[in-house]
This record gives structure tokens, sequence and C-alpha cells, in this order.
């Protein structure tokens, strides 16, 4: 047998060969991440509870994280049910209703932290921008599976699926939401490479994405501000723009290897860490979990990479291969954009740590990408079978009761 077909058709004795590896690479990996997330929102965000008000309770940020996560949790388990062709037929108008969202956060849309990018639902607040992240994913695995064959010239690489990427980039540009600009070309750039684009067209890509960045570092104070305290940290201002990188950096130095402890960050309750809860999340982390922690971080979403990499090699369907991929970009890609930025590689961007950063919207349609994934994983080949091969928790539990009763 050559080395190929030895590939092709794994050893049932190898774990990593299972078909069902990868729907459970990914349930380990956000099961992870959800825990540690919850543990460090509920630790950063009871000092910003109190700070914006003292006479509430301290709780009332981390309970609003904790129904984002029902919403979120619920979304992943329907979704993670749905079969291929829901998932199909629901792109488009995912991918459009997202768009009219951004059109209206462009004249209805509130500004936090300079980025334009909040539509106000009543007591709540909703990013449209990750409702975008989920609909051109699927979008982009649609078009471009289908047309693949026409990806050789720039009219194939623009119609339709180019310019679509094109409409919601420009759309979140409007807001002046760079970060989550920067998310999005990361996915349209896995989408098109794993569905064959030609490799100059990158090229031409990534020097249009550079002259987007320079373009938009120009365009408002905060922002240059930051990139100069970045260029220059030696001159940056501990007491302003440089403060969260700066204080970032303290956190994670002296957190150590075990960490100070849960709840004993002294970076959150000296206020030096304004976003704790989201933006820096990871420094809290590394504060009070110390290097173990950033470490159990840093493993989960390798293990989340190394899932979407089996579904970009594994399946044999394009739409999965491509979708796939466009997502893996989003929540491993954002996450290592995130932490880049809190260890000091890339200025301050806005972006928050996937699956664990506070923000309803955010956690809500990250868990809806997860049941995405867990459906691509499950009719992944073999795998169907080898689900129905394996009883459920609940007969197992039965049959080792009953055994029990006639002992």
């Amino acid at each position: 047998m050559t080395a190929t077909a030895s590939r092709r058709r794994p050893s049932a004795a190898d774990p990593a060969g299972s078909p069902v590896a990868t729907y459970y690479l990914i349930v380990a990996a956000t099961t992870i991440l959800v825990l540690v997330g919850l543990a460090v929102v509920l630790s950063a965000s009871s000092v910003t509870a109190l700070r914006i008000d003292g006479d509430n309770s301290p709780y009332s940020l981390f309970v609003t994280q904790a129904i984002a996560l029902v919403l979120g949790l619920s979304a992943l388990v329907v979704g993670s049910r749905m079969p291929l062709a829901f998932w199909k037929r629901a792109a488009p108008w995912i991918l459009y209703a997202s768009m009219a969202l951004l059109v209206a956060v462009v004249f209805l849309g509130e500004s936090v932290g300079g980025n334009r990018n909040w539509i106000r639902l009543g007591p709540m607040s909703f990013q449209p921008s990750e409702m975008a992240k989920v609909g051109i994913a699927l979008y982009l695995g649609v078009v471009l599976a289908k047309f693949r064959k026409e990806l050789t010239t720039l009219k194939g690489i623009l119609m339709p699926g180019g310019l679509m990427s094109l409409g919601v980039i420009g759309l979140v540009m409007l807001g002046q939401d760079l970060g989550t600009t920067l998310v999005i070309v990361m996915m349209v750039a896995a989408a098109f490479w794993v569905a064959g684009a030609p490799k100059r067209y990158f090229g031409i890509g990534a020097l249009g994405a550079a002259a987007l960045i320079a373009a938009s570092l120009t365009v408002g104070e905060s922002r240059s501000a930051r990139i100069d305290a970045w260029l220059n940290p030696d001159m940056a201002d501990p007491q302003g723009v440089g403060m969260q990188s700066i204080h970032g950096l303290w956190a994670l130095a002296s957190g150590g290897l075990w960490g100070l402890g849960p709840g004993m960050s002294r970076e959150k309750w000296g206020g030096y860490l304004p976003v704790a809860d989201s933006d820096f999340a990871f420094a809290i982390i590394g504060e009070e979990f110390g290097l173990l922690g950033t470490l159990l971080v840093l493993i989960a979403f390798g293990m989340l990479a190394v899932a979407v990499n089996r579904l970009v090699q594994r399946h044999t369907d394009p739409f999965v291969q491509i979708t796939s991929a466009a997502l893996g970009a989003w929540l491993v890609g954002q996450a290592l954009v995130n932490i880049a930025v809190v260890i000091g590689l890339l200025p301050v961007t806005g972006v928050p740590l996937p699956l664990i950063s506070a923000g309803g919207s955010s956690l809500i349609m990250s868990l809806a990408a997860i049941g995405i994934l867990m459906a691509f994983a499950r009719r992944e080949p073999g795998a169907e079978a080898a689900f129905a091969a394996r009883p459920s928790v609940l007969r197992r539990s039965v049959a080792v009761m009953s055994r029990g009763r006639r002992g």
C-alpha cells in the first residue's frame, strides 16, 4: 500500500484519523475558551461595573455576558444540527441582512471608542459587522465553490465574490472600524486561497490592503496617536495613549508562571486597563492565571486551527472547505491579532478575543460560527456512520444502571 493510500484510509486505532476527531476537537476547544472567558469576564467586568455606577451590582455586566452566552449556545446547538443544504440556502440572506444593518449603522449607529459600528436595540446594542463575518464566510463558500473554475481571471475573481466582499469591507470601513476590516480581509483571503485563486492576485490584493490601511491610519487623531505610541514605546505615556499597551505588558509580566490568582489582577483594580474584560482580556489571563493560563488559551485556539484544517483537507464538499477556511481565519486569525496587540507586536486595534472577551454580539456570532463548523464536522466523510454506531450517553447510562440492578 502506498503512503498516499494509507493517509486516505487511516487506521481505526489512530485517533487523529477518526472521522469524529474534528468534531470533538471543536467541542473541546470551544469548552475551554468559553469557560476561561466566563472566569475572566466575571473577574474583570466586576471592576468595570463598579466604576460605571457604584450603586449597581458588580455582576451586572457579567449577567449580560451570561445572557449572550445562553443565546450563543442556543445558536450553536441549532446550527450544528442543520444540514449543509440549509446553510447553502441561508448564506445570501444572512449576508444581505447584515449588509442592510451595516447601512443602517451609517445613519443610525452609535460610536464607541471612535468606531461607529453599533445599533442600539432598546437596552442592548448589536454590532452588525459580527453578523457580516458569518454572512460573508457562507456566501463566499457558495459562490466560490460554484464558480471555482472561473477564478483564473480578474473578472472571475470579482464576479460575484470579490465585489460582494469589497462591498462588505467598504461598509465596515465607513464606521472607521479598522480592526474588523482587517479580520474580514483575512477571511476573504483565506476563502479565495482555498478556492484555488491564482497566487498573483494575492499580491495585488496585498498591495490594495496596504494602501487601504495606510489611508485609514490618517483618519482620526486617536488612531494615529496609537500608531505613534506603538512605534515609539519608550516615549509612550503610561498614563495617556500608551497606557493600555504598557500596562497590558506589565500585567503579563507580573503574572509569572502561576499567576496572582483569580480576581487578584492589580491592573484592573488600578483602572490602568479600561477594557480589561474585552480587548485586553488576554492580559488579565496572564496576570491572574500566569503563563500556564495563556498557554491553555493558545492550545485551545491551536486545537481549533487543527480542526479547521481537517475540514479543509478531509471534506469533499468545496462549500465546506471554503467556508471553514473563512470561519477559521476569523476565529483563529482574530485571536492572533488580539494577542499580538496585547504583547506589543501590533498597535491597539480594538478587536476582541473570540469566545473569551466581553461583548454580546461577538460571543453570540462566534458561537454561531462554531455551530456551523460543528455541522460541517458532523458530515465529514465517515463521521455520520461513526456517530450512528456510537450509543448515546443516555443509552449508555441506562444500560449501566440496568446491569447494576440485575447484579
